[in-house]
């Protein structure tokens, strides 16, 4: 890697992001409110491993936090856990990742990061509004073009992983009509799909979880329930024994 303080790839350092699900449960137990108690375990085990973890904040965090009542608290975590390092912006990681035509954690994270400096969203408004049809696979093939087509890039950049991942998203998404739409569902699929192609564990809330699951993202991913909060405090405290 040209920046030898930068992670390891996949089996050496250990890259974990905790989305704004988590890293806001972690925050409360840290303000000492109650019901967070699982949510502390995970703290304390990634305070265990050290300079072993990474767990970056990033833009996604900032879009969400909108500068509130959490924010001294997000960034004494980060600071501890970060270790310096934020997520890029996520079309930079989609320039970076087509123009590769791999993943290197060198265009996923960098230090310049700034809670100032929220993610824009805008250049996919809309995507899931997209009337899709057909099955799985021709919905995620059409949310793909969309959203490459909206980026402005060549029709191969189609088979960069972000693409991949956000079109098998938004797909799932469109065929669960049973669940009610939330204000945040654009973040989610976007986020996962910056996200999940680079870290060794997501831990999000149940719904991208099993999305996440069942498109086969390919990474470890954890849910918000207590039971699960509990096994990734034990996954991560095995790597840290």
């Amino acid at each position: 890697m040209a920046d030898r303080a930068l992670p390891a790839e996949r089996g050496g350092g250990l890259l974990v992001y905790l989305d704004q699900n988590y890293a806001s449960r972690i925050a409360k137990h840290l303000l000492a409110l109650p019901g967070q108690e699982a949510f502390g375990e995970v703290w304390e085990a990634l305070l265990a491993l050290g300079d072993r973890v990474v767990a970056p904040p990033s833009p996604f965090h900032a879009l969400e936090l909108h500068g509130g009542y959490l924010l001294p608290t997000f960034r004494r975590i980060f600071a501890r856990v970060g270790r310096g390092w934020w997520v890029r912006p996520w079309p930079d990681v989609v320039r970076r990742q087509v123009e590769r035509g791999g993943l290197a954690r060198e265009d996923f994270l960098w230090r310049r990061g700034r809670w100032e400096e929220p993610a824009d969203l805008a250049p996919l408004w809309g995507l899931l509004d997209l009337e899709l049809e057909g099955d799985f696979y021709h919905r995620a093939a059409a949310a793909r073009a969309w959203a490459r087509g909206r980026l402005g890039l060549a029709r191969a950049a189609e088979a960069a992983p972000f693409f991949q991942l956000l079109g098998r998203l938004v797909a799932f998404r469109s065929l669960e009509r049973s669940r009610e739409e939330r204000a945040s569902d654009l973040l989610d699929v976007v986020m996962a799909a910056t996200v999940a192609p680079y870290v060794d564990v997501l831990a999000t809330d149940r719904y991208l979880r099993e999305a996440l699951v069942r498109v086969g993202a390919g990474v470890r991913a954890w849910s918000g329930r207590s039971g699960e909060v509990r096994a990734l405090a034990r996954w991560l405290r095995a790597r840290a024994g």
